[in-house]
Parts: structure tokens; C-alpha cells; sequence
């Protein structure tokens, strides 16, 4: 039997949700419940990267690949204390690592237990041609990979016995038969493991299939280049919550999970599996489609729109300390709820199918063709203001990348600061949260790029020109960039430990800039006012300068967004 952190336990089960995972402690908001290393055979993990990033990510720590000619430091110096580069395993050329030590560690664990041959036979092309056409030649697909490790870990086969696969459905699903894709990943499996491929083992595979495909957790995060799957007992016994307690960070083979909200001794633990500001049509769907049950929380309950929830949501007041200081604004929104309006509800259901694939990949000029179908599209959600709802956030979003890429920092610069006072306050309540400390992150760094043109774009107008980017330019010179990217520097990095960890890339990156801006010279005046803000961002004189320096510029700069979207995409 798995075992539990000290801090959890199971608790009663629920005729409807089944088995409870409890704390045995309470928890502050941000606080960190348990770290699960997955090294521990009592509490064993899958952790994986993706095929497609199998070539840049170390198959056993998962540090990613920060440079493929030149390597700094000892190949024996664990990451991230050094430059990464990644070396393909002499045996298989499949699995690649960044020193000695993690060579060894899954040597240890799985690559020297079967898995290092196993790929050897695919790389070698010993498939045969109707299993080979499935895939991209060399490796194996990500499920198949898991699959395996499984299969070659006693402790991981017991521990994952221990899950629901939902089984039986699997077996009725394709027309009374068993699906066809688990079909082929088992027989796939055992194949290239060189094992019995009969009736019944392939059974028993699919089963494990079953329980991998309700149970795993996705490691994507697209800003840090983070993929890939991981599977542990303890974490897939969390039962779902569309208003979770709970959220589970991922770093390296490591998972962490935090505390969103209080939690009490004997309280549940609960977390998201789904996107939970979909609507809930779609939300529904996901859950049952994949995990076989309808949900029954509170936001699914009474059909909670974004607004709503985050009215929901305890300790609005820890915002005091954020870019959105007015709980106000927070405890009573400035919207009407969606769910007041049948027919706008009806057109962000419809939005969602149309408007919700990413643009990431498409052509500058595609994707501007995008931008402005879906703006146009997204026009009654603009006039009810509801800018924190999809696809009207994800809009918003995309632009800023766009402007990024094309060059246009101003421009992405005030449409991340709207999105930081307008949308991501009520879709992640608490001011600790991932998605709110990554935009603090990405004003900062738009900061970085705007400041250090600054003497050059207050010459490109003359004083009399009126246009949109004159203006956008001239209110940038009247801000102390440099300082308020200080100051929001400092804020996101306290939040770091409470929203990821200290081992978060994105917080590396911010310490780094951080650390520029302090060495910049003639400075000392704006980093006595910093540090002694640093100190106590609490003291009256304190929280008049960020209040100034910070909070003002961001809502000067955030003016321009709608502007920027309609003289840029309006047609």
C-alpha cells in the first residue's frame, strides 16, 4: 500500500466521489502541504518528458536543455547550478542527460532495468511496419513511454494498482469493443519489451493504460519550456474540485503541492484536474469524459460564472499586497453576472468552439487575421466588460504576444497591465497564484525592454503628433520605469515560494533582472526607497511610494489597452 506524507491521510468515503484524501494539519493560504520526490519506493512516480522534447530535457531530472553547442561547469554538476546540455545515452540514443549523476540515478531506477533495451529495439527499427506507422521513427509515444516504466518498476505496478481506470468502460467504448488505440499502445508495449503479447497480458496492460489516462498529470507549462507526464498515487487520489483548495506545482521529478485557500485539520483536500475557468458546459464535459463522473461542487452547482466565484473565494484580503489593493473591486466586480444574460452566456458557449485553439504558430500575418475575426467576435463580451472570460481574456492574451514578437513592447506593455488589473485578479482570486505571479513577471520584463529605449522613443515624436503610439510613448516617459520593474520584481519573487517554489526557473529569471537593476549606477536614491519598501511594503510612507511609483503607472499605462485592440484589430 502507497504511503501517505504525514501531513495527508485518507479520509471517509463518499457514496458519490468515492475515497477522501484529509489533512492532518491545518494550512495557510500558499503553504506548502507535502513535497512528493517520487524517489521513494513507498510513494514511487512517473515523471517523463514528452516525445517531442525528448532530444532537450533530461530524462531523469527534467532540467531543460539551455544550450546545444557549449556546456559550463562539470557534466557532473547537477542543474540548475550551471548551463544545460543534454548528452543521448550511449545505448539507446534516446534518452538524453545532463550529467553523470542523473545518468546513473535512472540507470538505477528504470533505464538500467529494461527501458534503455527496450528503446534500443525501436531505434534499431525492429518494429514491425503496422506498429512503426503510428508514430514519428525513433521513439515511442509519451503513453507508451509511461507505460513502460510501469511495467519495469514493481513498486510503480503496485502503487498504480491502487488507482481507478475505469476499466470496464474502456472495454465497452468503440462499439462494444476494446478502444482501438489502447489495443495498439499495449500490444506496442509488450512488443518492444519483448514480451508475451497474449490475451490476457494485453488485458492487463490496457488496464494499466486505464488507470495511467484517468490518472496522470500533465507537466506542460509554456513559459519555462516544462513538459511531459507524471503519475503518483497519493496526488490522483485528490478527489476534483472546480473551486479547489489545493493546486499541485510541478519542478523537475518533484511535485509540490500548496495550499490556495485555508485548509483545516480533517478538512479535504481538493484540486482541479480540468481548466476550471471553462464554462460549464465544457467542464462538464471534459470531467466525464475522461474521468467518468459528473461534478457536483459549488461553482458547477449554481453555475458559477469567473466573477462570482472570485466573490466566493476566502482571504480576498491577502490582495492588500497586489496590484489590485481595492477588495472592493474584488468582493463586488463591476460586471453583471453572466448567467443574468441567457443569450450572452449561449454566445460565450459558442465562443468557445471557435475561438479557444491557440494562435501560437501561425504567421505574424495569420495571426493578426485571427486577432481581429476574434475581437469582432468577442464585441458583447467588451460591451458587458466581462474581460476576465473566455475567449475575450485569451484575446487579450494572444495580442500581447503578437506585439511582443512584432517588436511593439509599449503596446504589449499596457495590454498585460489591463490584463493584470481587469482579468487575472478574479480568475486567480489570490494574489499568490501562478498565472498572477507570471504576469507580474511579464510586466516587469516588458518593462526591461521599454526603459532601455526610453531616451530614443521620447525623440521619435513631435509634440504635436497625437497618434496612438506618440501618446502610448510620451505616458511611458513620465513613468520611473526602472523602479516600478524593481518593485515588481520584489513582489513577485515574495510570492514564488507560495505560488511554485524557489526552484521555479521564472524565479531565477527574476532574481537576475532583479539583480541588474540594483547594479545600474547612479541609483542609489531609487534603491534606498526600494529596499526600505522591500522591508516593510506595510509602512504608510512605503505603501504611498508603490502606491505612486507602481499602482498609478499601471493603471495610466492599462488606459491604452482597449484603444491599442481597436485602432490595431478593430478593421
Amino acid at each position: 500500500m502507497v504511503t501517505f506524507p504525514p501531513t495527508m491521510v485518507l479520509g471517509p468515503e463518499d457514496p458519490r466521489r468515492g475515497r477522501s484524501v484529509v489533512a492532518t494539519q491545518s494550512f495557510e493560504p500558499g503553504a506548502t502541504i507535502a513535497v512528493i520526490t517520487g524517489t521513494d519506493k513507498n510513494n514511487p512516480s512517473v515523471a517523463i518528458p514528452d516525445s517531442s522534447h525528448l532530444t532537450d530535457t533530461c530524462h531523469y531530472c527534467l532540467a531543460i536543455s539551455t544550450t546545444s553547442n557549449s556546456s559550463s561547469g562539470s557534466k557532473d554538476t547537477p542543474a540548475p547550478e550551471r548551463a544545460i546540455r543534454v548528452r543521448a545515452c550511449t545505448g539507446c540514443r534516446t534518452a538524453h542527460y545532463c550529467s553523470t549523476t542523473c545518468q546513473k540515478a535512472d540507470w538505477g531506477l528504470v533505464h538500467g532495468k529494461g527501458e534503455c533495451k527496450t528503446f534500443k529495439r525501436v531505434r534499431a527499427g525492429l518494429e514491425s511496419q503496422s506498429l512503426a506507422e503510428n508514430w514519428t521513427t525513433g521513439s515511442l509515444p509519451t503513453p507508451i513511454r509511461a507505460l513502460i516504466q510501469v511495467l519495469l518498476r514493481p513498486e510503480m505496478l503496485a502503487a498504480t494498482d491502487e488507482l481507478e481506470g475505469h476499466f470496464e468502460r474502456e472495454r465497452t467504448r468503440a462499439s462494444g469493443g476494446t478502444d482501438a488505440d489502447m489495443m495498439f499502445q499495449a500490444r506496442a508495449a509488450l512488443h518492444y519489451m519483448g514480451r508475451e503479447e497474449s490475451h490476457d497480458s494485453i488485458l492487463e496492460v490496457i488496464q494499466i493504460l486505464c488507470q495511467l489516462q484517468v490518472n496522470s498529470f500533465n507537466r506542460l507549462d509554456e513559459d519555462t519550456g516544462q513538459s511531459g507526464v507524471y503519475v503518483n498515487t497519493v496526488l490522483a487520489m485528490l478527489n476534483h474540485s472546480c473551486m479547489p483548495n489545493a493546486f499541485v506545482q510541478f519542478v523537475g521529478r518533484k511535485a509540490i503541492l500548496h495550499a490556495y485557500q485555508e485548509i483545516k485539520k480533517g478538512e479535504e483536500i481538493e484540486i482541479s484536474y480540468i481548466d476550471v475557468t471553462l464554462p460549464r458546459s465544457q467542464r462538464q464535459e471534459d470531467l466525464k469524459t475522461r474521468y467518468d463522473f459528473d461534478c457536483i461542487c459549488l461553482r458547477c452547482r449554481e453555475d458559477l460564472d469567473i466573477y462570482q466565484v472570485c466573490q466566493r473565494y476566502p482571504h480576498l484580503e491577502l490582495n492588500s499586497f497586489s496590484l489590485v489593493p481595492d477588495l472592493d473591486k474584488l468582493r463586488k466586480p463591476p460586471v453583471k453576472p453572466l448567467h443574468s444574460n441567457k443569450l450572452l452566456k449561449k454566445t460565450v458557449e459558442d465562443l468557445h468552439s471557435t475561438c479557444s485553439a491557440s494562435l501560437q504558430g501561425l504567421s505574424l500575418e495569420d495571426r493578426c487575421k485571427q486577432l481581429e475575426e476574434r475581437w469582432h467576435k468577442c464585441r458583447p463580451l467588451r460591451k458587458a466588460e466581462l474581460y476576465a472570460i473566455d475567449p475575450l481574456n485569451q484575446v487579450l492574451n494572444e495580442a500581447s504576444t503578437y506585439f511582443v514578437e512584432q517588436g511593439q513592447f509599449a503596446y504589449a506593455l499596457a495590454i498585460s497591465c489591463f490584463l493584470a488589473l481587469e482579468s487575472d485578479p478574479y480568475r486567480s482570486p489570490m494574489p499568490f497564484g501562478g498565472r498572477r505571479v507570471k504576469g507580474l513577471f511579464s510586466i516587469a520584463k516588458l518593462l526591461s525592454h521599454t526603459a532601455t529605449t526610453a531616451s530614443t522613443a521620447s525623440t521619435a515624436y513631435r509634440a504635436s503628433d497625437t497618434s496612438l503610439a506618440a501618446r502610448v510613448s510620451r505616458a511611458l516617459g513620465k513613468i520611473d520605469q526602472v523602479t516600478m520593474c524593481q518593485m515588481i520584481l520584489i513582489m513577485g519573487i515574495r510570492y514564488c515560494p507560495a505560488a511554485h517554489s524557489t526552484e521555479w526557473p521564472v524565479y531565477h529569471e527574476a532574481k537576475d533582472l532583479l539583480n541588474d537593476i540594483e547594479r545600474l549606477p547612479g541609483r542609489d536614491a531609487q534603491n534606498a526607497l526600494v529596499n526600505a519598501f522591500n522591508r516593510n511594503p506595510s509602512g504608510l510612507e512605503e505603501k504611498e511610494f508603490f502606491k505612486i511609483t507602481v499602482l498609478e503607472s499601471v493603471e495610466y499605462l492599462a488606459a491604452f489597452a482597449v484603444e491599442i485592440m481597436e485602432t490595431e484589430f478593430g478593421g
